[in-house]
C-alpha cells in the first residue's frame, strides 16, 4: 500500500511539474522581443573663448555697388586718329601697254551771242575763306566721356567707403554687435569716473547717443531715468548722469570698424554701474 500511494504521489507531483513548465513555456513564447540599446553618442568637446572677435559670423554676400561719380559726356566729335594715312601701293603697269588713241574734241562754231561780247574780260570771283569749325577752335576739348575717377573705370565702388556694400544692421551677426560694445565698453572705461559716497554702486544709468561715420558724437546723449536710487544715494543720480555724459563726450571720437557703422551709429541704453 505504501508503496502505491507512492506511485500515486509521484504521479500526481509529475503532473503538476509538467503543468508549470508548459505554463513557463508559453509565457516565454509570448514575452516580446527585447528593444535594442540605442548607440551612446559621442563626446563634444566645447571651449570657451573670453574675447569675441568681429569675424566670428559668416559676413553676408554683397553686391558691388555703382560708381560713384558720373561721366561728363559732350557733344564734340571725336577728332581724327593720328595714325598715318594708309598709302595703296600703284598697281604696275602691263609689260605689253596698248596704244591710247585720243579722239580730238570736236569744235563748237561761236553763236551769234557770242560774237557781241564785251570785249573787257570779266573777272572770276574770288573764293570765300573756309571759315574755321568748332573743333578746330577747341582742340583740347575731351570727346565722349571723361575719365573722373578709378571706381568709374573699374565699374565699382569702394567698399569701405560707399554705404551700398555695408550690410545692414538686421544681417550683422549677434557676435559681432556684442564684440562691438566691447570695444565701445574699452574706449569709454579710462573716461568713466563713477560717483562715490553711500549706495552709490547701486546706481546704474542708461545713456543713447549717435554717432557719426568718423566716430564723433551727432548730437547729445540723452540719459533714462537712473536705477537703484535708494535714500543714501538719492543726491547722486543727478551726478551719475551727468558722469555718464562727460565719459562719452572725453572718448569720442570712437575707433570702430568703418564696415559695421548700421550697427554701432546709433547706442541705445548702453548701461553705466559700477566700475563699468
Amino acid at each position: 500500500m505504501e508503496s502505491a500511494q507512492l506511485r500515486n504521489e509521484e504521479i500526481i507531483g509529475l503532473a503538476v511539474a509538467v503543468i508549470l513548465h508548459a505554463g513557463l513555456l508559453r509565457v516565454l513564447l509570448m514575452e516580446p522581443a527585447p528593444e535594442p540599446v540605442p548607440p551612446l553618442p559621442e563626446r563634444v568637446t566645447v571651449s570657451l573663448a573670453a574675447d569675441i572677435g568681429l569675424d566670428a559670423t559668416a559676413p553676408a554676400i554683397i553686391r558691388e555697388s555703382r560708381a560713384a561719380m558720373a561721366p561728363t559726356l559732350t557733344d564734340i566729335p571725336r577728332p581724327p586718329s593720328d595714325d598715318p594715312a594708309v598709302v595703296t601701293p600703284a598697281q604696275a603697269a602691263p609689260d605689253n601697254p596698248r596704244p591710247l588713241t585720243s579722239t580730238p574734241p570736236a569744235t563748237r562754231q561761236p553763236s551769234r551771242t557770242s560774237q557781241r561780247s564785251d570785249p573787257t574780260p570779266r573777272r572770276r570771283p574770288d573764293k570765300p575763306a573756309s571759315r574755321p569749325t568748332a573743333a578746330a577752335s577747341t582742340p583740347s576739348a575731351p570727346a565722349g566721356g571723361s575719365r573722373i575717377s578709378d571706381s568709374f573705370l573699374d565699374g565699382a565702388g569702394s567698399s569701405t567707403e560707399t554705404s551700398e556694400t555695408r550690410p545692414p544692421a538686421s544681417q550683422i551677426g549677434n557676435s559681432t554687435k556684442a564684440s562691438l560694445l566691447q570695444g565701445i565698453q574699452r574706449q569709454l572705461k579710462p573716461h568713466w569716473d563713477a560717483p562715490e559716497g553711500a549706495d552709490a554702486e547701486k546706481l546704474s544709468t542708461r545713456v543713447s547717443w549717435r554717432l557719426n561715420e568718423d566716430g564723433s558724437l551727432s548730437g547729445t546723449p540723452t540719459c533714462r531715468a537712473t536705477e537703484g536710487i535708494t535714500a543714501s544715494n538719492s543726491a547722486q543720480a543727478g551726478i551719475h548722469c551727468r558722469a555718464a555724459i562727460r565719459a562719452i563726450r572725453n572718448a569720442a571720437p570712437f575707433d570702430l570698424p568703418i564696415k559695421y557703422y548700421n550697427a554701432w551709429k546709433s547706442v541705445r541704453d548702453f548701461r553705466f554701474s559700477g566700475a563699468l
